[in-house]
């Protein structure tokens, strides 16, 4: 791990700030610390709609009104389209087949310069009606390129794993992406914001598999990223950008990034992660937020239907990558419950299905929070809390997927003003989107039983929040010592605070990525403050609490001990009342990361 000794150099102006309260038994929800603008939630359309598309008129617009209707539905907003490679003649029926019924996507280029744009019927005819219902973040991915761009001429991968996206074809598998998006917009009126060249690259795709892959080792990868940007140029399609790498894990990608240069970097405006596997949420996230890209996860998908474990996996996505948008793998699947609809996807004619409780603790969170609001602090890891201002409108999502019924008080008291009561909304083994009677708000507070096994959302209308904005996590500050009038580095030392929830903060550098660290965990006076590696240790969490004037302290969570300013550093030293250990928090730049 690099060290850094963190020296005071400048000073600037003043930004002030409200540190979140801590009660015991109570989820405080802070709406001055912002996540960002939530960009939605969504689905691939790989497999599902290269079949359900192909359904009778009746049947198919079933299906469509459960997954993109904002009222009668889902209402997912956010469309994944798959660029189909299109498989080997030789390993198709009648010949030996690979790929599954639902896997076996047509591309739209079966041999070199010859184009089909009649392919793919079924799976464009979901997306038109998708963007029909109100989808207005499209993107583009491929699992594979074409057959005869491969190592082992097919699309299901290589032999042993190996990387299967010839050496030389990385220009003509741009141009076929590109060429495909650009067509969408000019010949359909289709206008995808991203396209993204390769779909878990990290993973071990071998010849023979049931559905396309493609290893591509990280290298290779960044060629590919470049010549997609390149291609993108080229065309003049300033109207799509590239987007990465949609690695299989959190880990994976935490590895793919520090390989990409940075022509490739340039050319991404988003960076896209699955989360299959662990990894460090926050190492990807302080990659992403200092690089200026926003940040999706943009597939996750598991077997448990009633969707408890999926309610799971978006709190620790959403609250620890702080990502703008929360895609699932597929509406509809024929494995048990990875899909909130279950259809066995093997033929145009079996076209019922049965609903999954899956789909219904999905809208718990997309029918309520809505592309637009604004993701805010809740020191509760079992809640996810939004806030549309412009429509006064405060959701809190509660997850309790135990056994046992848990008593929840929530403190809305840091708002200005609230409605007088709460609409609740429950999904369990007993409810589906269940309107519970109104809770009555008093001084601000409400206290629920959140039953075992179940996924509520609270709405309270008529919120208003006045106060400052403390604390966004896509804005820069610099931390000026209000004894001294130095900061913490220079002009090109800049900051990040990174809510984790109880009132505490991760202070990340902008340049380094780093973190703001007691050294070597010490807990006594007197010990250096410096940057270093996000270890997740409570050394490198801080507590920030008004101390007047518009200005704050920095107490660790590790020592207790203050952040105090000197003229050759930083240490910790005991709290005091004086200058050098109050801060100000004096505001760079805010980083737009949405896209209109």
């Amino acid at each position: 791990m690099r060290r850094r000794v963190i020296q005071a150099l400048a000073l600037a102006v003043t930004v002030c700030i409200a540190a979140p309260a801590r009660a015991d038994y109570t989820a405080t929800v802070d709406p001055s610390i912002q996540y960002g603008i939530w960009q939605g939630w969504g689905s691939s359309l790989a497999w599902w709609a290269n079949v359900v598309g192909g359904f009778p008129e009746a049947a198919r617009q079933d299906y469509m009104e459960k997954a993109f209707d904002p009222v009668k539905g889902l209402g997912l907003n956010i469309v994944r389209y798959n660029i189909g490679g299109g498989e080997n003649p030789e390993h198709l029926a009648p010949n030996r087949q690979f790929l599954s019924f639902r896997a076996a996507v047509p591309g739209y280029e079966p041999a070199p310069g010859r184009w089909d744009w009649s392919a793919d019927t079924n799976q464009r005819w979901v997306l038109q009606q998708a963007i029909k219902r109100g989808a207005n973040q499209l993107e583009v991915f491929s699992n594979s390129p074409p057959w005869w761009m491969t190592v082992s001429g097919s699309v299901t991968g290589n032999h042993g794993g190996a990387d299967n996206l010839k050496p030389d074809a990385d220009g003509v598998f741009a141009d076929y992406l590109t060429a495909v998006v650009q067509h969408f917009h000019d010949a359909w009126g289709i206008t995808f914001r991203d396209v993204e060249p390769l779909n878990e690259p990290s993973g071990g795709w071998s010849f023979g598999n049931y559905q396309e892959g493609c290893h591509v080792d990280r290298p290779h990868q960044n060629r590919m990223v470049n010549a997609v940007g390149a291609a993108l140029a080229r065309r003049g399609m300033t109207y799509t950008t590239a987007t990465a790498s949609d690695e299989p894990s959190i880990g994976d990608a935490d590895r793919t990034f520090p390989v990409y240069d940075a022509t490739a970097l340039r050319a991404l405006t988003k960076i896209n992660t699955h989360s299959y596997g662990g990894g460090d949420r926050t190492q990807l996230f302080d990659f992403a937020n200092s690089a200026g890209k926003d940040l999706w996860l943009s597939e996750d998908g598991d077997g448990d239907a009633s969707g408890l474990r999926m309610s799971r996996q978006i709190l620790t996505d959403v609250r620890g990558l702080h990502s703008s948008a929360w895609v699932y793998w597929q509406v509809v699947d024929s494995a048990g419950g990875w899909g909130f609809l279950k259809n066995p996807l093997d033929s145009e004619e079996h076209t019922a299905y049965t609903v999954n409780g899956k789909y219904y603790v999905m809208g718990q969170y997309s029918k309520f929070i809505r592309p637009g609001y604004a993701i805010i602090a809740v020191d509760d890891s079992n809640s996810l809390a939004a806030y549309d201002a412009r429509a006064k409108t405060l959701a809190i999502v509660t997850t309790n997927s135990g056994d046992t019924d848990t008593r929840v008080a929530f403190d809305l008291s840091k708002f200005t003003r609230l409605g007088p009561s709460v609409t609740a909304y429950r999904t369990s083994p007993t409810e589906s989107w269940a309107k519970l009677p109104r809770i009555p708000l008093t001084g601000g507070r409400f206290s629920v039983t959140a039953p075992a096994k179940s996924v509520t959302t609270y709405v309270i209308g008529g919120a208003v929040y006045a106060g400052k904005i403390g604390i966004n996590f896509r804005d820069y500050y610099r931390l000026v010592n209000a004894g001294s009038g130095l900061d913490l580095g220079g002009a090109s030392q800049q900051w990040t605070l990174i809510g984790q929830g109880n009132g505490f903060y991760k202070v990340v550098n902008r340049a380094s990525g780093l973190v703001l660290d007691v050294d070597r965990a010490a807990k006594t006076a007197g010990a250096d403050v410096i940057q270093y590696g996000d270890n997740g240790g409570d050394n490198q969490l801080w507590n920030l609490a008004d101390a007047g004037g518009g200005t704050l302290t920095l107490v660790n969570r590790n020592s207790g001990l203050a952040l105090d300013g000197t003229r050759a550093g930083v240490v910790q030293q005991p709290g005091n009342t004086t200058a050098g250990q109050r801060w100000r928090l004096v505001r760079v730049s805010a980083e737009a990361r949405e896209r209109p």
